[in-house]
């Protein structure tokens, strides 16, 4: 998933396009949002997800937004909790590595490309309304050479039955979080520093310059860190599960 933005409407109304596709059959939805508020960027994963089935993994970048707050950094926002909530493992990409999630980046630019640039928009209803046709029009439409040139629903229906959110939950109610898993793909510089959600942590040296695996366990309050399968520190990592 991803955002784009801000864009803006005729008279400078700014919005945001959150952008979601399933990479195994490259269904995806587009949604204008007001705002990066944590209710209006986890309605549409909500949305998805009650069409289209819960994934194993939510990849993304390091969005603020979609992590939380600085105030509260191991605090995880109302994204995170509902993905956790659900069992999906939630995966953050390497900063400023746009290319780590290409299938999402490739979709916005045809997104771009095809519908923002050439689309004329009155009302940001409307365009709530054109982005949901869009998304329907690729879905039914477009054919994926990865795909041996089906379309996203073709290679929906041949994937049988698949789990789906049955109830849209109430966002306005605390969710519980006392189990899963967070994956954050970090690259090790010179300084040995590891950082996550705001909290640093030295790494031995045989890890500079090297890709790791920063894994929380979240019932554990444990941060493992991991290369080539191979567990090189376990950290503490003390976090608010019961808000």
């Amino acid at each position: 998933m991803d955002l784009v933005g801000p864009k803006y409407l005729s008279g400078g109304f700014r919005f945001y396009f959150f952008n979601i596709i399933d990479v195994e059959t490259h269904t995806a939805g587009v949604y204008p949002c007001r705002d990066k508020t944590a209710t209006s960027i986890t309605e549409p994963v909500i949305d998805f997800w009650n069409k289209f089935g819960i994934p194993d993994f939510l990849q993304m970048d390091n969005e603020l937004s979609f992590r939380g707050s600085n105030r509260h950094p191991r605090g995880l926002g109302l994204l995170l909790r509902f993905a956790l909530y659900l069992g999906v493992i939630p995966i953050f990409i390497p900063p400023a590595e746009p290319w780590r999630n290409g299938v999402i980046e490739k979709f916005n630019d045809n997104m771009l490309k095809h519908f923002y640039s050439v689309e004329r928009f009155n009302s940001f209803e409307e365009l709530e309304q054109k982005s949901i046709d869009f998304s329907g029009f690729h879905n039914q439409h477009h054919r994926y050479s990865s795909q041996s040139g089906k379309t996203p629903d073709q290679v929906l229906k041949l994937q049988g039955s698949i789990e789906k959110l049955q109830t849209r939950p109430d966002l306005t109610k605390r969710m519980p979080l006392t189990e899963g898993k967070l994956i954050f793909i970090r690259f090790i510089r010179s300084n040995q520093i590891l950082s996550v959600l705001n909290s640093r942590f030295e790494v031995k040296k045989e890890l500079v310059y090297t890709y790791v695996v920063a894994q929380i366990i979240v019932e554990k309050h444990i941060l493992m860190v991991i290369r080539d399968n191979i567990v090189h520190h376990i950290f503490p990592f003390v976090m608010p599960v019961d808000w």
